[in-house]
């Protein structure tokens, strides 16, 4: 496996586990009380759609090669970088006590 194939598997597995913490934290936040439920599933809905956008960038990088790969690579890592990041927060408001 190359390291385009490695790469292009490493964040598929990773959006696929982001995928099934967000459906357990929706239903979750169903339970919440109405104002913290409703920040929870917006915040939730914003991450959806992050995921949504890097599924389509995935796919464009799967039919790219060479140079035009390397420099969608950079674009991603950021994207990357920034999902993470809207995770651990989601993570963390349903840690904090109510």
């Amino acid at each position: 496996m190359g390291k385009k194939e490695e790469y292009m598997e490493k964040l598929g597995t990773q959006l696929r586990a982001w995928g099934e913490r967000i459906d357990m934290f929706t239903e979750k936040a169903e339970h919440e009380a109405l104002e913290h439920k409703t920040k929870l599933l917006r915040e939730i809905e914003e991450f959806k759609t992050r995921s949504l956008e890097a599924q389509m960038k995935l796919r464009q990088m799967k039919e790219t090669s060479g140079d035009v790969w390397e420099t969608l690579v950079a674009g991603m890592d950021r994207a990357w970088a920034d999902m993470k990041e809207a995770m651990r927060e989601i993570v963390d408001k349903f840690k904090q006590p109510r």
